[in-house]
């Protein structure tokens, strides 16, 4: 066993959702075999989605088919809005923290 400790990086992301101008901030960080995810909203929805998903196992948020994996269960158990964004901020925070993907921005724009 060592005698040092690496530090923990906490991975975050901001979330503005769209018309609904509800902002999110979702963070995660990874410690053992466990993702610990944080989620700020003015949101009651997110909010109560965020209390679901706050521990995950280090593949959990990875599980496909969508249908399987537990952000996306949650998220429709909390959630008004099938496109709402954060699940998917969740599992991008996640993967990163969990060292499976790099911090790569995600943009959805619609053409005008």
């Amino acid at each position: 066993m060592a005698d040092f400790e690496l530090p923990i990086e906490t991975v975050a992301m901001d979330v503005e959702s769209g018309v609904c101008r509800f902002k999110a901030r979702v963070s995660a960080y990874i410690d053992d075999e466990r993702v610990h995810v944080s989620i700020e909203s003015d949101c009651p929805q997110v909010r109560a989605f965020g209390e679901r998903v706050k521990v995950l196992g280090r593949f959990e948020a990875l599980k496909m088919p969508f249908s399987e994996n537990t952000v996306f269960l949650r998220g429709g158990e909390t959630l008004r809005h099938s496109s709402c964004p954060v699940p998917t901020a969740v599992c991008k925070c996640a993967e990163a923290a969990a060292g499976f993907a790099l911090k790569r921005d995600v943009n959805l724009i619609f053409e005008r």
